[in-house]
């Protein structure tokens, strides 16, 4: 996230920003009842987390963070110089409570109904083309067909690289043909070393209640308190990752090898580029 803006020739966020996004989400959240994880898919999705995301116009003006409904919030001309913390919280707030003229993932979720995870499904559809095709195909629609499967795969863990959901497909796939098959993920051409996502909001599914952000620590630990869901049940001892680390640095530390880090904590991707800050790894089995 921290290299969101260089797509739309901007100056990057800075950890600033990215502070004053990490405390905005969570405070939306709390008002708004939304769950701050499903707030930050929306927000990768949209803009990839990028502070000064340009302004887009299809009829309607879609600013900010999260692209909302003629929203308010928005540092979209200043592309070199910093974004408020009260203009960044404005943008979360129009993205997820919604505007005067359009609705926000709070509408979404109240009008489309659904349990559990997919009643975020459902809202996401209706966030990015304002209705759910009467067949209930949430790849078909208007607007952009992979959204859903996106942001599906953004809750999953995937946060940079270009989707491999096909546009021209995915609203022909029913339950049946899709069932059993693992999420599409992004496919990631980053170094091994890349690091973790700085903005450390707990990611994972089902979305049901929310969780606290974890206090981040380097140390080993045997009992985490927020271990990897995919990590080896069997596992005899943990690691939790902090900003700024990365796949190798935990190899490195804990003396093990990147297939053995991959073997245990399944849901790694080929480069290790996925970690999600604040989680326990396995690093002993």
């Amino acid at each position: 996230m921290s290299a969101s803006c260089t797509q739309f020739d901007a100056e990057n966020d800075s950890e600033a920003e990215l502070a004053y996004l990490s405390s905005s989400i969570q405070s939306v959240a709390k008002t708004s009842g939304v769950d701050a994880r499903f707030i930050l898919a929306i927000v990768l999705q949209e803009s990839n987390g990028c502070v000064r995301v340009g302004t887009t116009n299809n009829g309607v003006t879609n600013p900010g963070l999260m692209q909302s409904h003629a929203g308010t919030g928005s540092c979209g001309s200043q592309k070199d110089s910093a974004c408020p913390e009260s203009e960044i919280l404005q943008m979360i707030k129009d993205g997820t409570e919604g505007t005067t003229s359009g609705d926000g993932l709070r509408q979404c979720l109240d009008a489309n109904g659904g349990s559990g995870e997919t009643a975020y499904y459902r809202a996401a559809r209706c966030y990015n083309s304002g209705s759910i095709a009467p067949s209930g195909n949430l790849g078909q629609g208007g607007s952009t067909h992979c959204y859903v499967s996106d942001v599906a795969n953004r809750l999953l863990g995937w946060s940079s690289g270009p989707s491999r959901c096909n546009e021209a497909t995915v609203g022909s796939l029913t339950g049946s043909s899709s069932q059993g098959t693992s999420p599409v993920a992004g496919s990631v051409s980053i170094a091994s070393s890349t690091f973790a996502t700085s903005l450390s909001l707990p990611v994972s599914v089902p979305l049901i209640q929310q969780s606290t952000t974890p206090s981040l620590t380097a140390e080993a630990s045997a009992i985490p308190t927020m271990v990897y869901p995919y990590a080896l049940s069997s596992c005899l001892s943990y690691a939790t990752v902090s900003t700024g680390d990365y796949c190798e640095k935990l190899e490195t530390e804990y003396g093990i090898s990147a297939v053995q880090l991959r073997d245990w904590n399944p849901g790694l991707d080929e480069a290790c580029t996925n970690l999600w800050c604040g989680y326990s790894y396995c690093i002993k089995a």
